[in-house]
This record gives C-alpha cells, structure tokens and sequence, in this order.
C-alpha cells in the first residue's frame, strides 16, 4: 500500500505508540478523510480533529486500519477486525514508498544482533562513500524518516525489522540479512515455527542471492525462505579476508559474526571492499557497543558494571558470558516469564568451572536457579547460584562479592514487563542502583 491510497479514506490506528503516531502523521498528510485512534488508554495528546476510545470494534468502519507491531495478529480481535477491514502497518507502507523511489533498501533482522548489525551496515556503507540512514525498530519509525524527507538523492537506507513488524510486510522485494534465530516471543507468534516464519516473511518476495544469512540460522531460514535467496556470508567476503575487519571495541565472537553479515550485505549493495578497504576497515574498528547490548556503564572497587539488557533469551545470555571468557563473571539474570528452556544455559555456565556466579531474579530466575543446581549436581560440582527477590537485591549481592578485575553482568535473558516498563527503565533503575552505591559512570 502506498501513502497516497489513503487519500479520500477513513483511516484508523489501532495503538498509539511511536509507530502509531507516525501513522497518524501520515494519514493525516495523505489527505485521509477521516482518522481515528483505538489504544488501551485513549492518548490526550492527538491532532484536533482525530478522535480516540479503546474499542476495538470501532475500527471496522475504517476503509483501512495500521496495526501497531506489539498488537498480534493472532490475538481473537485483531482476527475479527481483519475480517471486517484492511490491516496495514507503518513499516509496510513506508518500505514500498521507498521502493518505488528506487531507495536501495537493506533489512536486516534476526533474535539477537539485529540492532548491531544493521548499525555496522550503515557505519559500512557511510565509510565506502553511500550516505546511509538507519532506521526502523532501532528507534526512528520508518514513516517519520519517510515524512521527514530523510533520505534524500544517493542515499540508502538501512532498517531494523523486529519480528512484529517483518509478520506484516508484504510483498517488499530488496536487500536482506539474517544474524540469529532461536524462540522468543512466543506468546505472540503463539509458537516457534511461527515466529520463524513470521520474522522472515519480510523477505518472502525477495529475489535470487539477495539475503545474507549468519550459518547459525541458515538451517532455519533454509525452511521458510527460497535457498536460492539465501547467501552466505563467507562467498561474499571470504574468511581470510575477515580477518582484516576486526572489531576492537565489541566483545564476543558472535559480534565478529554480526561484522561479517553487515559487511557481506554492504558488498552485495555495491560496495567495493578494495577500493574503501582502509575507511570501511577504520569504521569497524572504531564502532562501539550499542546501548544495552555487552555495554560498561560503570566501574567501583576494580569491578565493571555491564549493561546487556536487550539479552531476553537464553542463547543471548549465553553469547554474553562466552564474549568474556577467562574473567570473573557475576551474572544477574531473571525476567518475565515466557516459558522458554534454560537447562543449556545453565549446562554452559556450570562448565565454566566456577568463573561465572549467577544471581537470579523473578520471575524466570527460580527456574533458572533450579536448572543451574541440576547441571551442577550432575557434575558434582557445588551450584553457581544465589536467589534473589529483586534487582537491588542482586545488585547488592554482586557489589558485596565481585571482586577487582571481574566484571557484572546484567543479562535478563527475559522480558523486563513482569517488574518494568521495558528494558530501557531497567537499565535505569540498574545504573542508578549503581551510582547511589558510589560506582562511576564510564
């Protein structure tokens, strides 16, 4: 669907966050006769004319309506209203707004590493020459960055697709890369193969050769997408020639993973790794961590205090503390429950032979605390782990026992809505714990 079909139509948006606003902005510039907002709690703050109410019924009188990407599709009104209305969303228009522009367009999605590889990509394709901007579920939605003309002649353009937001892209047909696949979310894809599929449909309509994917998810990837799509990042930047472009400020082997897909997809753009060899190199070793994601916040006493609170599955946690190998790790891990399976999480810190200290919080940190002793007592091994009733509990506890030279880490490897607003609010909350004890920001 293209901005200017809704000129002349009753426009309804069903949720009012970051993407919901954008998709108020741009009904209203496309000339809509008519725009009406539906969200849990009714927003005071809308455009005069743009009425608001939390039923979702309302929405079927609309011609079309934008889905916000945290509503499922799946959930039993999303399913009656789809069969009333057109649904769309923000990410689907904007992407074929700017195909028919002919914008050279990367995607890139993936579990874990998604916002660090397409931040790498635009980093890459600035440093070869190509104006890049980013964009997407990094931040910026992507009708702002169309309304506000921020692409401009030359200029490529570099999103960040979540799962929510790639389940509702049709027929989009550009540039792709895939880091990682392992279940998340699963209360609303509803189950593992669904969210695969879902997260990849992004790329259904893509051509021949044109989606870089990581070997972790290329098994997975292989069952819902075309293979001839599909490319490997070693035939396009062989690994002797890897080697060249190494992250100096990024920790972990999956990041130098994540180098190695962005770089990849960055060639198959145009770039021409010879010719920009020295910048494009410059530009990886100069990139820092992403807030959130393996990144020092603050130190005390000798000890580093590390912000990875984007880690909401257990393969992320377990890719933090294998990114610190030989150090002292204190390991807080524990959010909102979604069933997922921690027994290989905790079969690998208990193989790390004491040099990684678990503090758990709830709700998932009793069954992590629970499968941590199991993999311990089958290895005759005393148990790694210290149960908690907070984060200020647990930040405590690691401030009363690391020791110099080790490190902290806040790893959830779960959602933070059971006890916060989002992982922005518990990196917060988990900073200012830290200041009020006296440690210094970095």
């Amino acid at each position: 669907m293209r901005l200017a079909e809704m000129a002349g139509r009753r426009v309804g948006v069903w949720g009012y966050g970051r993407e919901g606003r954008a998709a108020v902005r741009a009904a209203l510039a496309a000339g809509a006769a008519g725009v009406e907002v539906v969200d849990a709690v009714p927003p005071a703050d809308l455009p005069d004319g743009v009425p608001a109410g939390t039923d979702v019924a309302a929405l079927a009188g609309c011609d079309l309506v934008f889905r916000s990407p945290g509503i499922s599709p799946y959930r039993e009104d999303a399913r009656a209203l789809a069969a009333r209305t057109t649904l769309t969303s923000g990410t689907g228009v904007a992407l074929a707004e700017f195909a028919a522009r002919d914008v050279p367009t990367l995607c890139v999605t993936g579990t874990k590493g998604k916002s660090t590889t397409s931040a790498l990509a635009a980093a890459v394709l600035e440093a070869a020459g190509r104006p890049a901007v980013h964009a997407g579920n990094i931040g910026t939605p992507l009708l702002d960055v169309l309304l506000d003309d921020a692409v401009g002649d030359g200029t490529s353009l570099v999103i960040e697709v979540s799962s929510y937001q790639a389940a509702a892209v049709e027929g989009w047909s550009g540039w792709g890369a895939v880091t990682s696949l392992a279940p998340e979310h699963l209360d609303w894809h509803g189950d593992v193969d669904t969210y695969y599929r879902d997260k990849l449909h992004v790329f259904a309509a893509c051509g021949p050769g044109t989606v870089v994917v990581g070997p972790q998810a290329r098994s997975i990837v292989e069952r819902h997408l075309d293979p001839e799509v599909l490319v490997d990042p070693a035939d396009v930047v062989p690994e002797a020639r890897l080697a060249g472009f190494r992250p100096e400020r990024l920790a972990g082997v999956h990041n130098v993973a994540n180098v190695h897909v962005a770089l990849a997809a960055c060639v198959r753009m145009g770039v021409d790794l010879d010719r920009s060899a020295e910048a494009v190199r410059a530009a990886v070793a100069d990139f820092r961590a992403l807030p959130h994601r393996l990144y020092p916040v603050a130190t005390r006493d000798g000890v580093t205090f590390v912000d990875d609170t984007l880690s909401t599955t257990p393969v992320s946690v377990r890719a933090a503390i294998d990114a610190f190998a030989g150090q002292q790790v204190t390991l807080i891990a524990g959010g909102q429950d979604r069933g997922l399976d921690y027994t290989d999480l905790a079969a690998a810190v208990v193989a790390r032979g004491g040099s990684v200290q678990v503090l758990t919080v709830p709700d998932t940190g009793a069954r992590l605390a629970a499968d941590l002793r199991a993999a311990a007592a089958a290895a005759g091994v005393e148990a790694p782990v210290t149960e908690t009733g907070s984060l200020a509990d647990a930040v405590a506890e690691a401030l009363r026992t690391a020791r110099p030279g080790g490190l902290v880490l806040l790893s959830p490897g779960a959602p933070s809505y059971n006890r916060f607003r989002n992982y922005e609010e518990l990196a917060r909350t988990y900073e200012q714990i830290l200041l009020d004890a006296g440690a210094q920001r970095v």
